[in-house]
């Protein structure tokens, strides 16, 4: 162990040999399989791009990314022995890190680093370390039960029903020590906020983390006012401070959205027509699915109905996707009111809402199945 600190240090050590333009990655993890595939991941929003990819050899395995500032990177692998948990990273140019591990849990490896990012990171992980290693056990034993042959069905749901309780029990255990964490921490970093998000986005889609929200709410009100004027501050304050929700038969909710060109529209005023919401990401395969089907219904019914998709994407990926795509209706970003959704209701995407000419909320759904939304529309638009 001491020699192997005592390389890590070397490798660490000012200059490391690293291109003032680059972030280099080198990882030891004995316990992989020659050839086992891993990704190098940027964030885009909360979307992961690859960016380059290792195989491992004698367990080591290495990425060059080509770094201009600093930035979160994740690790991914697609392998029946390796857990499918990401290994987040910070990046710096001409820094580096070094990754170790004594077993195929991706998500508690080792990640040594001079950049500060990252070594706060590695004390939110240390924190909670034997309660990530038990919850990638989890995820491993569902990929077990799912090729399991010659068990009765209801047996495995039973199985899958256990994991699942255990899994939920172990991710409050997880936040609720990330919490403590950030009790102590300065709420003034990118780490910091990453964290926060995080717990504040399960708060927001499971009930099962709803006793979290009250601790969660006092370390909202520690971050500085920047932060909170941030699109993630704004998503983090739309969670712990839910709006209203609209239901079938209420008044739609307004909200003020940006084009392509960074032009402002409420949603109010494409009303006169009946009006399609569609909540929608470059980054979910469902939603690219329903795009012909959406562009179909903007052209057939054109004279009655005005569809508008919306995303909260980064713009450059929002207007790339969207001439990829093919997107000629209205096309929306709610980077500046990620509250928008949850007025909407929306906790999975696509979801998809039809409101009347006068302004009621007359229907709404989340999925995507082929047809379906014709067979929506046809209820209120068939002649």
């Amino acid at each position: 162990m001491k020699k192997a600190a005592f390389l890590i240090s070397a490798i660490l050590a000012a200059g490391c040999g690293v291109p003032e333009n680059a972030f280099l990655v080198e990882g030891y993890v004995p316990t992989l399989k020659d050839s086992t595939r891993l990704i190098l991941t940027r964030f885009e929003g909360e979307m992961l791009i690859p960016v380059d990819t290792a195989h491992a050899t004698n367990g080591r395995f290495s990425f060059r990314y080509p770094a201009t500032g600093k930035g979160r990177l994740a690790i991914l692998t697609f392998s029946d022995d390796v857990s499918d948990m990401f290994l987040p990273l910070w990046s710096a140019p001409g820094e580096k890190a070094v990754i170790t591990g004594d077993n195929n849990y991706k998500r508690t490896w080792s990640v040594k680093s001079r950049i500060p990012e990252q070594r706060e990171a590695e004390r939110y992980k240390q924190a909670a370390k034997k309660e990530y290693e038990k919850l990638q056990q989890i995820s491993m034993e569902y990929r077990k039960l799912s090729n399991t042959h010659g068990v009765s069905a209801d047996s495995i749901a039973d199985k899958r029903q256990a994991l699942k309780h255990t899994e939920d029990s172990l991710q409050y255990l997880i936040y609720d020590k990330t919490l403590e964490q950030l009790d102590r921490s300065e709420p003034d970093s990118p780490v910091f906020t990453d964290e926060l998000s995080g717990i504040c986005l399960m708060i927001r889609h499971y009930e099962a983390f709803a006793g979290l929200r009250e601790r969660a709410e006092i370390q909202y009100d520690r971050l500085p006012e920047e932060i909170k004027r941030s699109q993630a501050g704004k998503e983090m304050h739309s969670t712990l401070h839910p709006p209203a929700k609209v239901r079938t038969g209420d008044r739609m909710a307004d909200a003020e959205l940006v084009d392509s060109n960074g032009e402002t529209h409420r949603l109010s005023e494409y009303l006169g027509k009946y009006v399609l919401l569609d909540f929608w990401s470059f980054g979910c395969g469902p939603c690219l699915l329903s795009l012909p089907e959406l562009k179909a219904a903007s052209e057939s019914y054109r004279d009655r109905l005005t569809v508008i998709s919306i995303t909260s994407d980064p713009k450059d990926l929002w207007q790339t996707a969207s001439e990829e795509h093919g997107i000629t209706w209205v096309n929306l970003n709610a980077s500046n009111d990620p509250a928008v959704s949850a007025r909407y209701g929306v906790n999975g995407i696509p979801h998809q809402v039809i409101i009347s000419p006068a302004g009621i909320v007359l229907d709404s759904w989340a999925g995507y199945g082929q047809g379906l939304l014709e067979q929506r529309l046809k209820t209120y638009l068939s002649d």
